[in-house]
């Protein structure tokens, strides 16, 4: 009777063993899930904020040209875009204007 009396304890303390090897395997299976959806979230969370920077410049550039375009776009200074487009992309000039060419030296 003694004997199984102490095989019975030795079988549940076996038994509590297992439980709460079992319940720390998967204490920390949770715990680096977490960890890793949590490093996941923070990657993505940078990339998202680099990409909404990156749009951010983006868009004002795009305000910028299309407020000078709207400026352009004027009665008023017509003249003035058309005359830097042409000094500007082809080089054009007055007849009576004098254009010097600074090149550096080495």
């Amino acid at each position: 009777m003694v004997v199984k009396k102490e095989m019975s304890l030795k079988q549940k303390s076996e038994k509590k063993h297992r439980r709460s090897f079992l319940f720390m395997l998967i204490t920390t299976m949770v715990f680096i899930y977490a960890v890793v959806v949590f490093v996941s979230t923070q990657v993505e969370i940078a990339q998202k904020t680099a990409e909404y920077e990156e749009l951010s410049s983006k868009l004002v550039q795009v305000k910028t040209e299309n407020e000078q375009l709207r400026r352009y776009s004027s009665t008023e200074y017509r003249l003035d875009y058309i005359e830097e487009i042409a000094r500007d992309e082809l080089d054009y000039s007055y007849a009576d204007e004098k254009i010097y060419y600074f090149v550096p030296s080495n």
